[in-house]
Parts: structure tokens; C-alpha cells; sequence
């Protein structure tokens, strides 16, 4: 199959409104098109796709059973472009802007690669290189953007190219668009019985350790058809990511701030936070009852990086025991860092019981008998309320819900 960028988007809009009205000449009335346009871009749909949308009947054409299927994901991504001047009239608080008219000029895949491209390069030159066409091509693109949308995106000047505010509005909703369309050649052949796709994962610390290969090795036996992408960055970087679709979840330590309003969390399990230590380290040559709090401040630590819920939490903890927190000599929330520094030196840590789970079984980290109070951590997973998770992502998480409660029983 080809690269989804082949679809063309105007294509799909000819699917939804061939679907709604199950009749081409009413299309391509709606659509201001020819008849033979419309049947001409369904047709060429169905080669892209490889597969029949519709069946011809002498009275109109109806969905097939595929079509059926893909709908929606289809009228998701649309949709997302079709929100884009209603959303420019409500942040302009212009009524002057027609936030009902149909965006034609955004139906061009082409045009909104150039558009994305150069918001990530910052330059015109450097985006008509990526992309091997010209500079000039790459001008008219964004001028049609920017007279149609009758908003500037880019602030140009002699140091290079700003997006404007509007522009990242306007970023998001296309981002959305084009990653609602991503899995669909994968959505086609897991409906036709052929499971494959790809699940994109922002993994937090917490959960790479232990659950996350454990859940992906099963997987990869048990469907070889679903390949993994992981992304390992800050819960900042990831909830931007997850929010434009770049990545399907995100799973680890559940953040309490609902900062973005759109994201549905479910809650795996909750566990506190644990003081560790390698087995070589000077203080278990006594007794672990023995090893008092104060003492294990006159050595080095590890704690997670500042201004993160966990590294407040640490610090509300230390307070409620009457101590002023450590100052950390290490900053990170990288597990083989931590275990690294653990192992070979003298340092203690705070972590999640999960984080060092495997090492904690086989005796090379300790974990020290002193209760840490209120660093309760809930553990769980955050999507988007209103995505359509691929076939491929709804099963993983099918068994991220089978496999966690047998792992904390184990």
C-alpha cells in the first residue's frame, strides 16, 4: 500500500457526502462539483485504499460494510479542518469571519504538508528543501493559507520566521486531521481480518520498567501484526503530543492537574513512594530497623527533577516527619540512571515501588523500612475523550487492563 500523505483529502470529503446523501449527483450539487468529479475521486479513493466504499444500486450507492467501518474516522479528520474558521471567529471574537463556510482551500494535502513543515523548520528555504520543491512554491502555499483564513500565520523578520498565535490554532487542527488519518490502511485490514497497526505509547518512568515490556512482549507473540513506537520524554512534552495525536496514550504517574480539559484518565493502580538504596552502600552494614532518617541525610541523593508531582510530594513528606527534604546531588527520573548510580555508589533514592521492582526481587536495590506518608501515587493512563482509538491500540490497552491487577497480585 502507499504512504497515507497519497490520500487525497478532497476525496475523503467526496466519501462523507456521498454517504450522507447515498447519492453522487446530490454531492456533487452540495459540493459544487461535477458528477463526474465526484465519481472520479471515489473511484480513486477505493484504488488508494485498495478496497470497495460503496456498492452501486440503480437508485444511489450505498456503504459497504468497509465503508460502514471507516466512516467515522474519516468525518473525525474533516471535521478537524472544518472547525478551523469557527475556531479563528471565536479567537478573533470577529464576526466578520465565517466560521460556517467550507474550507476547500484546506482540503489539499500538499498545502497543509508545507504548512507543518514550516512551522517545524522556521524556513522557507529549509522546508522547499525537505520537501524537494521551490521556495516560491512554498510562498504561494502559505499565501493561500493566509488570504483564505484572512489571518497572518508567520511573523517573518531578518532573524527568520515566528508562527503567530492563531498559527499554532490553526497547527493543532490540521496535526489532528492527519493523525486521524494515519492508522486507517491498518483500520482496513484488521477489519478485513488481517490484525496489524501501530500504537504509538508516551511512556513515563513509572511503567517502563516492569508492565509496559512485559504487556508488549506478550503482545508482539500473541499478535505479531502490531508494531510499538515508544516516546520516553518529559509528561510535558507527551500531553503536547498526545494532545495533536502524535501519540495514542500516555501511560505512567496520572498527573492531578486537569491543564488540558480533553484528556480521559483511567487509573491502574496507586502505590507510595520508597526510599532505596544498592546492597553495597555503608548503612546496611547495621540492621535495617536500626537506620534512622537523619542519618541517611548526610549522604548523596537522588530525587526526581524539580517542579515535578513527585518531587513535591517528596518535599510536603519530609516536612509532615519534621525534616527539611535533601538536595538532590542527581535530578531524573531515568530508571538505568538511577539503578547505575544505585549499584556503584553511595547515593539513595526516592522511586516508585514499580520503577526498581525487578531489581528490588533480586536483592541488588534495598528498600529501607521508613514510611514516606501522603506519596501516594496513582498509576494509570490518559488519552483524548474523544479519539478513536486504531484496533490495534484499544487491544493493547485491553491488555494493560487484564495484566495490571494480576501484576500487583503477584
Amino acid at each position: 500500500m502507499k504512504d497515507i500523505n497519497s490520500i487525497n483529502i478532497m476525496q475523503m470529503r467526496f466519501f462523507i457526502e456521498v454517504a450522507k446523501h447515498q447519492n453522487i449527483s446530490k454531492a456533487a450539487e452540495n459540493l459544487f462539483r461535477t458528477q463526474s468529479a465526484i465519481t472520479r475521486g471515489i473511484q480513486e479513493l477505493e484504488k488508494q485504499l485498495e478496497v470497495q466504499l460503496f456498492e452501486r444500486h440503480p437508485q444511489g450507492v450505498l456503504l459497504s460494510a468497509t465503508g460502514h467501518y471507516i466512516l467515522a474516522r474519516v468525518q473525525n479528520g474533516i471535521c478537524y479542518l472544518q472547525q478551523i474558521p469557527a475556531l479563528l471567529k471565536e479567537s478573533l471574537k470577529d464576526t466578520k469571519v465565517h466560521g460556517s463556510s467550507e474550507p476547500f482551500f484546506l482540503y489539499n494535502q500538499q498545502r497543509l504538508k508545507i504548512f507543518l513543515t514550516l512551522c517545524l523548520t522556521k524556513s522557507m528555504r529549509s522546508t522547499a528543501q525537505l520537501l524537494q520543491i521551490t521556495q516560491p512554491a512554498v510562498s504561494a502555499a502559505i499565501k493561500i493559507l493566509e488570504q483564505s483564513l484572512k489571518v497572518e500565520l508567520f511573523e517573518r523578520s531578518t532573524t527568520g520566521i515566528k508562527e503567530t498565535p492563531l498559527c499554532q490554532l490553526i497547527k493543532t487542527q490540521v496535526q489532528l486531521c492527519l493523525n486521524e488519518f494515519r492508522p486507517l490502511r491498518d483500520e482496513i485490514s484488521s477489519f478485513k481480518g488481517q490484525l496489524q497497526g501501530v500504537v504509538h505509547v508516551g511512556a513515563l518512568p513509572l511503567i517502563r520498567a516492569d508492565i509496559l515490556p512485559q504487556v508488549m512482549g506478550h503482545m508482539t507473540i500473541a499478535h505479531p501484526g502490531i508494531h510499538f513506537v515508544t516516546n520516553e520524554s518529559a509528561y510535558e512534552i507527551l500531553s503536547a503530543q498526545l494532545r495533536v495525536g502524535d501519540i495514542d496514550f500516555i501511560i505512567g504517574a496520572i498527573r492531578p492537574d486537569q491543564s488540558i480539559p480533553d484528556f480521559k484518565q483511567h487509573i491502574l493502580f496507586s502505590e507510595d513512594m520508597i526510599i532505596v538504596l544498592g546492597k553495597q552502600h555503608p548503612l546496611l552494614q547495621n540492621s535495617l530497623n536500626h537506620i534512622q532518617l537523619n542519618a541517611l541525610l548526610e549522604f548523596p541523593w537522588i530525587l526526581p527533577r524539580a517542579h515535578t508531582p513527585s518531587r513535591e510530594m517528596i518535599q510536603r513528606s519530609f516536612e509532615q516527619l519534621g525534616f527539611e527534604a535533601p538536595l538532590p546531588t542527581v535530578e531524573t527520573g531515568d530508571h538505568a540512571l538511577i539503578r547505575g548510580l544505585l549499584q556503584t555508589s553511595h547515593l539513595i533514592a526516592i522511586v516508585s515501588r514499580s520503577q526498581m521492582q525487578h531489581e528490588l526481587q533480586h536483592g541488588s536495590i534495598v528498600e529501607l523500612p521508613i514510611k514516606l506518608p501522603d506519596t501516594d501515587r496513582k498509576i494509570g493512563i490518559s488519552y483524548r475523550k474523544h479519539a478513536i482509538l486504531s484496533t490495534a491500540t484499544q487491544i493493547f490497552l485491553d491488555q494493560i487492563l487484564t495484566f495490571t491487577p494480576k501484576y500487583k497480585h503477584a
